[in-house]
């Protein structure tokens, strides 16, 4: 988080703000404090525990996706990124299976599509970087 705030004030960056918290918790209470729409979500590289199978899938929990699909606006984006194909593909069908309908695949629905945000992460940064390549998908609210 450091380091956000660093980058934030170097480029003189406004209205960004960062928060060191439990999301699965948290997050419902903290966007819901937000006086505007909830139009984009993006959960980024998440980093499962390869070596203890119970940690392996757990990535983003139905608590979590519940409270995502309820606050998003009609239309409003979920982003998903991820260098291990699997764990995208897991993430992509438990938003899917957890969001009532709610959520559909945006797009064509492969999971290569291009970061449409033209900004690329640390970590998107580096695996592009070894040549590997990551993988991602856009869902919609309807």
């Amino acid at each position: 988080m450091k380091r956000c705030l660093q980058g934030m004030a170097s480029d003189e960056k406004r209205n960004l703000y960062f928060v060191s918290t439990n999301a699965t918790s948290t997050f419902r209470s903290i966007v819901s404090s937000y006086p505007g729409r909830l139009t984009l979500v993006t959960i980024q590289c998440p980093n499962p525990d390869f070596n203890k199978e119970q940690n392996r899938w757990r990535m983003v929990r139905r608590m979590l996706i519940e409270a995502i699909v309820d606050l998003l606006h009609t239309n409003g984006q979920v982003y998903l990124q991820s260098d291990v194909e699997s764990v995208l593909l897991v993430m992509k069908e438990q938003f899917l299976s957890y969001s009532k309908g709610q959520l559909v695949t945006d797009g064509d629905g492969g999971n290569c599509i291009d970061n449409p945000f033209g900004v690329v992460s640390d970590w998107e940064r580096h695996v592009l970087a070894r040549g590997a390549p990551m993988y991602r998908a856009m869902l919609k609210k309807m």
